[in-house]
């Protein structure tokens, strides 16, 4: 099968669900996943949360005839959970970690540890044109409140635009695809649409979306998803069925997941959220997340990229999150120092206890306090608070000043206005 016209690309982007020893029935969804995959003609797939490589091939092998290259990408220690499909030849691919990822001591969130970045695959279209495909799945908000990985997130969404951004201006077909954790019109949506040179595919296909859409409040279930696109926490997804439970601020279905293209040679003609049905025998969603399908149609005669740039007012809310964040981690890696100096005359109080205490039951009590104590200093105080902390405040200083550069490239500051960072976030 192929698509109804040979100058037309049709993609899918697909958050699967995979976890391991988390989510119910894995091995059965993502084998429908790939069943129903081999049914349909896509040109393009890009797939997120496909942590375990035998999930991968199970798909690969069903998918061999249709989407005959793939590609499954590694990543740190638990993997990237990122995977592409192509109808096309891929001459070249790339796993690109981002520099802010979320935290260590977060271990239980786990986005620290599988290395979450940008997997970028070169596909050589029949046409003869190259199209650079980004499959990406950015950090979560997670929790009530304050978003605190808000900061990370708009790095992550900073870091993938300027990939986006040349692959653009080398006159590539560019699709970014994939969970991008953040709705329509937001700050990290904004940076990739405005310096990464492209267009979100479902405000192509509907641009009066929110102009004239009614509140997503007043909406049903299944209007949200036909006229809002939700992909995530719809109560028609069985895995969903009681999101007022979640451990998140917002329990109201969303759009988090997005196809991205490049506007001077492709128009999008079509959008839509499909994977909505429940997985044959198992009476439940193939994903907590539904899919968006996307077909694009290449332009004749591509048009003249428009340069765009972040916003003044973007780059200074940018700047005013970080420096927030960075105020607190900075707090934080003090506190984690102090903790590490602290401990170290108490560990040796307790050592000289040892040798004058008796009897022997209250050394072994006194001994395993002064083990305790020296793990939890040297991994809160010195791995999380000095390495770690240095690590992530580095990330952030970058960010920081690739932002200043922006800001100084606009028309109302110049190099004779220097922008320079807080004394009070100076290590």
């Amino acid at each position: 099968m192929t698509s109804e016209k040979a100058d037309n690309i049709k993609v899918l982007s697909f958050n699967c669900w995979g976890l391991r020893f988390v989510s119910k029935y894995r091995t059965e969804r993502l084998h429908a996943i790939g069943v129903k995959l081999s049914e349909c003609d896509y040109d393009i797939v890009l797939l997120q949360e496909v942590w375990s490589i035998n999930d991968y091939h199970s798909i690969q092998n069903s998918t061999r005839e249709n989407l005959p290259y793939s590609r499954f990408y590694h990543s740190a220690a638990m993997g990237a959970g990122l995977a592409v499909l192509s109808r096309y030849p891929i001459v070249e691919t790339t796993m690109n970690k981002y520099p802010l990822n979320g935290r260590p001591q977060a271990f239980w969130r786990g986005d620290w540890y599988v290395g979450k970045g940008v997997a970028t695959a070169s596909l050589q279209h029949p046409s003869g044109k190259i199209i650079s495909v980004f499959d990406t799945h950015l950090h979560a908000p997670y929790g009530k409140g304050e978003d605190t990985y808000l900061c990370h997130r708009m790095a992550q969404a900073w870091y993938i635009s300027k990939l986006i951004r040349a692959a653009v201006q080398r006159g590539h077909i560019v699709l970014a695809a994939g969970d991008f954790n953040f709705q329509p019109l937001t700050e990290p949506h904004n940076i990739i649409t405005s310096y990464g040179l492209v267009s979100d595919s479902w405000l192509s296909v509907h641009p009066d979306q929110y102009k004239n859409a009614p509140s997503r409040f007043t909406l049903s279930d299944q209007e949200l998803i036909d006229i809002l696109g939700v992909t995530c926490d719809s109560h028609l997804n069985t895995w969903r069925a009681n999101v007022s439970d979640k451990d998140m601020d917002d329990y109201v279905a969303k759009r988090l997941d997005y196809v991205f293209h490049s506007p001077n040679n492709t128009d999008a003609v079509s959008s839509k959220v499909v994977f909505t049905e429940h997985v044959p025998k198992l009476d439940c969603s193939y994903s907590d997340h539904f899919a968006i399908e996307v077909v694009l149609e290449l332009k004749k005669k591509p048009t003249e990229v428009t340069k765009t740039r972040l916003s003044e007012t973007i780059v200074d809310d940018l700047l005013a999150v970080t420096y927030k964040y960075m105020i607190r981690e900075k707090w934080y890696m003090r506190l984690r120092v102090a903790h590490l100096i602290l401990s170290i005359p108490i560990i040796i109080g307790l050592h000289v206890a040892i040798a004058w205490c008796d009897p022997a039951w209250l050394k072994v009590i006194i001994l395993f306090i002064a083990v305790v104590l020296a793990v939890s200093a040297v991994g809160n105080g010195f791995c999380i608070g000095l390495l770690f902390g240095r690590w992530e405040f580095s990330g952030l200083l970058e960010f920081a000043a690739e932002m200043k550069e922006q800001k100084l490239l606009s028309k109302k500051y110049f190099m004779d206005n220097p922008i320079d960072l807080p004394k009070s976030l100076d290590l």
